[in-house]
């Protein structure tokens, strides 16, 4: 796979991508403290835990309730698969979609002022501009963020994600997924195409902002702050009510999903990206509105 691919499977994020876009790296070693929700059923038990799926170094999540838990566990339910056969379907989806038509450049579609925004954003994310010229609006701006994330020394190395399909991987324990790799991608894609080149221009302007918008984001997933998280996320999608739609769509799903796990005689653990647990619309509060008993924050 080319880098282009190599990028977007490091990037097949839950939740919007404006809520993956704020992160920033800690000037010193951070103690996290990431929301976990338990799901009691009466059968199953769920633990659910918060991640982001870049983090810098030096940040610590592990804590007694959240090792616990991960030893406990029958089942470990993650976001998307990343096997071959999913990197295969995502080399083809990016060819399907990724690409602009014949003859035409990204740069030429962009006015003065997003050409300038867009050289500055290149040498933010240290690439250069005939790697992603010929690509569409949404596949750049995702592979933009992901390199100035990785510039900054961000990696997918020590998330909770990471760690904990380590662990399920070399216990031999079930292993399940919420999504599949077509579903991220068309969410990545964005529902609403006819906006592709407007919404880039919006991005590019912004892209200079953006790191101190991420730093309030990972601080308040360190302090497991969920009002905040859930307030920086809303104003994440405010400008993109189509994502916000998808996303809840996505959590009504894995709510539905989760209920049927508790029918099981098991302990999960799942993992996922925080925009997906808080707020009214995130799947703690699906279920307990659905009277399932959810501890944890609210």
């Amino acid at each position: 796979m080319n880098a282009i691919g190599d990028e977007m499977k490091r990037f097949l994020i839950p939740g919007a991508v404006a809520a993956a876009l704020m992160l920033c790296a800690p000037a010193h070693a951070e103690v996290a403290h990431p929301p976990l929700w338990t799901v009691h059923g009466a059968k199953g038990t769920v633990y659910l835990l918060s991640s982001l799926h870049l983090l810098p170094p030096r940040v610590d999540w592990h804590n007694t309730q959240i090792d616990t838990a991960m030893r406990s566990a029958d089942s470990f339910v993650f976001e998307v698969p990343t096997g071959a056969s999913e990197r295969d379907e995502e080399t083809k989806f990016i060819l399907d979609n990724g690409l602009l038509p014949a003859g035409h450049k990204l740069h030429e579609e962009l006015s003065d002022d997003a050409r300038r925004d867009f050289h500055r954003a290149l040498d933010l994310a240290g690439m250069d501009e005939r790697n992603l010229d010929q690509k569409q609006p949404w596949l750049v701006e995702v592979v933009l963020t992901v390199q100035s994330m990785y510039r900054r020394n961000y990696s997918a190395e020590h998330t909770p994600e990471e760690e904990a399909f380590a662990l399920a991987s070399s216990t031999g324990k079930d292993i399940r997924y919420l999504d599949t790799t077509l579903q991220q991608l068309e969410f990545l894609q964005g529902a609403d195409r006819s906006t592709g080149f407007e919404r880039f221009s919006a991005v590019l302007a912004d892209f200079p902002n953006q790191p101190g918008r991420e730093s309030k984001f990972v601080d308040a997933w360190v302090s497991g702050d969920v009002g905040a998280s859930a307030a920086l996320i809303s104003a994440g999608l405010r400008e993109l009510p189509d994502e916000q739609t998808l996303l809840n769509e996505r959590n009504r799903d894995w709510a539905q999903q989760i209920q049927g796990m508790l029918g099981e005689k098991r302990t999960f653990f799942v993992t996922v990206g925080i925009a997906h647990l808080v707020g009214p619309q995130g799947v703690p509060a699906l279920l307990r509105a659905k009277g399932i008993t959810v501890d944890g924050p609210g």
